[in-house]
């Protein structure tokens, strides 16, 4: 889900290394830097596992 000002909601699944499948959500806001790239501020959790939390920055090269 997009909201009106670009922050993302999602829900995702991945199997990792172990052949387990996981799953967590991740809430991310976008910004837009001044070379017109977008770099996202992730919050992050895992749904599925030891449902550890986390941040991440994704940026666009």
């Amino acid at each position: 889900m997009v909201d009106n000002l670009g922050n993302i909601e999602m829900r995702y699944h991945q199997v990792n290394d172990k052949d387990e499948l996981m799953t967590g959500i991740c809430k991310s806001t976008p910004e837009i830097r001044e070379n017109g790239k977008i770099r996202l501020h992730e919050n992050w959790e895992w749904t599925s596992g030891d449902k550890s939390k986390g941040t991440s920055i994704i940026e666009e090269q």
